[in-house]
């Protein structure tokens, strides 16, 4: 409202007067513009993932059986949980032989898993061991051991019901600069890296082996834990597209999210299942591990076909 100065001669306004009128005015149309004013939406959530990604606006609850994180002490250290679906059950193929056989491929992990299926299979002679795992080898390198090659002259070679795979703790990603994962470092590692696990899942699915990939356990230390998370992405990954099995063995080697050196045994009791490095498991730990994997191994074993072969219908159903 404008007030001119005839105006004000006119209605003889005094100036107090006026003042108090174009205050009550401006305080009036500011406490309407209030009411009528929408409420700011939800600010996005921001961050950054583990290695310097940008985080997500918001996730949605991890399934149940999406692979469980690594515990951090802070959100943005810990690597985003994986959610690829399930793969369904396996069909289940008996050995054609009387004695079932385990061909086991990997690094010291997987020597210590072979262990562990040996100690599981100690008084079934229908089952046998085939363990060429090597320690200090990887898929990170290939000069100093090529296993994509070496799956090959294998599948060729060793007639074997399954496979049972294990690799990580040589394969930490090279991806991090200061500390911070490098976002082109980690596309570039993640092509390279899933196409050599793709390499040897196709070289023993096409030889006619199915193939039982084991996920890396949580670590002590939390940076080697985010790295080992990253593998097990690209390990489920694989095998959800390549007809693989993908068993994680985080939880199982955790303690509420936490990394923990005991946790209890095959028999129930609480023992030591890490060594002293926090990242390899005790005999006790491998010994577990392979009673995780017992029950799906039970479907390439010699007795298999009776234990899964379809009831005959009874003469009713006829």
């Amino acid at each position: 409202m404008i007030f001119s100065s005839g105006w004000l001669e006119k209605n003889n306004m005094p100036q107090g007067r006026l003042r108090h009128l174009m205050c009550a005015t401006v305080l009036f149309s500011t406490l309407c513009a209030g009411a009528n004013a929408q409420p700011p939406g939800p600010a996005a959530a921001t961050g950054t993932s583990p290695g310097g990604l940008p985080a997500p606006a918001s996730a949605p609850a991890p399934s149940a059986t999406a692979q469980a994180t690594p515990a951090t002490s802070s959100d943005a250290a810990s690597p985003a949980p994986v959610t690829t679906p399930a793969a369904p059950a396996p069909v289940c193929h008996a050995s054609s032989g009387e004695t079932g056989r385990i061909l086991v491929i990997g690094d010291s992990q997987a020597q210590g898993l072979a262990g562990g299926l040996r100690w599981l299979y100690r008084t079934n002679r229908n089952m046998r061991v085939l363990d060429h795992s090597k320690i200090s080898t990887g898929l990170v390198s290939v000069s100093f051991f090529n296993w994509p090659d070496e799956v090959h002259k294998l599948a060729a070679t060793e007639h074997a019901d399954v496979a049972v795979v294990m690799f990580g703790a040589n394969d930490r990603p090279p991806v991090r600069v200061h500390g911070v994962v490098d976002p082109a470092q980690l596309a570039n590692f993640t092509k390279i890296y899933s196409a050599r696990v793709r390499d040897i899942m196709t070289t023993l699915k096409n030889a006619h082996i199915p193939v039982i990939w084991v996920g890396h356990p949580m670590v002590r230390d939390e940076e080697f834990s985010a790295d080992m998370a990253t593998l097990n992405t690209i390990f489920q990954d694989q095998a959800a597209g390549n007809g693989a099995q993908f068993v994680p063995l985080w939880t199982a080697f955790s303690d509420n999210g936490h990394f923990s050196a005991y946790g209890e045994g095959v028999d129930g009791s609480k023992v030591r299942l890490r060594a002293d490095d926090g990242v390899h498991l005790t005999p006790s730990g491998y010994q577990k591990a392979a009673k995780i994997l017992e029950p799906l191994i039970a479907c390439y074993q010699p007795d298999t076909a009776q234990k899964f072969k379809p009831a005959a219908p009874s003469p009713a159903a006829q």
